[in-house]
């Protein structure tokens, strides 16, 4: 499940797995069905909690909401990756591409959005549309392995981001599934200044020591996620995370918890 002051929308995630029935075979051939019809919808509410951003060392509860749409065609809408197409290149291998957005950074305790006021006169790392870029390949039973690449297309300074991921369903019964992932994250060198560096006047104006965060690894995250279904269409999902901050990220003044932690749980409706 990629690293950052995730927003509400990085826990939205693992809430939408659960999907709606096939459709019952008709005897006689069938005309052509809608684009609804053949597209799998999931909405849902729930709460999470999460960290006030990368390396705080307090929290805050969130409300989770869920939408999932994936579409026959590969076209789909996804809480992580945004609006993208997916392209199955062969029986192992495949490709997504998708626009997605991610909230930044504030200097205070400003509601829903990641930051804290332990960060006044670090400034405001602003919003950023995303192109996510990801290829991967089906290791049949094992999982998948994936990596992926975030880059901003607005808000340029803050750097991209990149992920490999292993993921895999360990427990798969009628009304019970349960996937884990691994996931190490890393940083060019302005993405990593701008999430974990400490420049001269942010120095000034906040406290904090100067610090440079140089390019490289900035962090390995594993989480759990457990789906029950209670018939077709309502499923609860329930994830755990734990994100490690490493190197040079471990190291910044702003990291005040080098563990952070992360938890929802979502009531969901398929169809």
């Amino acid at each position: 499940m990629k690293h950052q002051t995730k927003s509400i929308l990085v826990l939205t995630l693992y809430g939408v797995l659960a999907s709606r029935a096939a459709l019952a075979q008709q005897a006689a051939p069938a005309p052509s069905k809608s684009w609804l019809q053949d597209s799998q919808v999931t909405i849902g509410l729930g709460a999470g909690g999460m960290a006030r951003y990368a390396g705080s060392d307090e929290y805050r509860v969130v409300p989770v909401p869920v939408l999932n749409i994936v579409t026959p065609s590969g076209f789909f809408f996804d809480a992580m990756q945004g609006a993208g197409y997916r392209y199955d290149i062969s029986d192992m291998f495949f490709a997504t591409a998708a626009i997605g957005y991610d909230a930044g950074r504030k200097d205070s305790d400003d509601g829903l959005q990641p930051g804290s006021a332990k960060l006044k006169g670090m400034g405001e790392i602003k919003g950023a549309v995303l192109a996510n870029i990801e290829a991967g390949i089906k290791l049949g039973r094992i999982g998948t392995l994936s990596l992926a690449i975030s880059e901003p297309v607005s808000n340029r300074e803050r750097g991209l981001s990149y992920r490999a991921q292993i993921s895999s369903t360990v427990l798969a019964l009628a009304k019970d599934k349960v996937s884990v992932s691994a996931a190490a994250m890393f940083g060019d060198a302005k993405y990593n200044q701008a999430f974990f560096g400490v420049n001269a006047i942010q120095s000034r104006n906040s406290g904090y020591a100067r610090y440079t965060a140089e390019s490289g690894l900035n962090a390995v995250n594993a989480s759990l996620v457990w789906i029950h279904s209670f018939n077709r269409t309502w499923s609860v999902s329930t994830m755990l995370g734990a994100t490690h901050y490493m190197q040079k990220a471990a190291d910044s003044p702003l990291v005040l918890a080098k563990t952070n932690y992360s938890g929802f749980a979502t009531v969901n409706y398929s169809f």
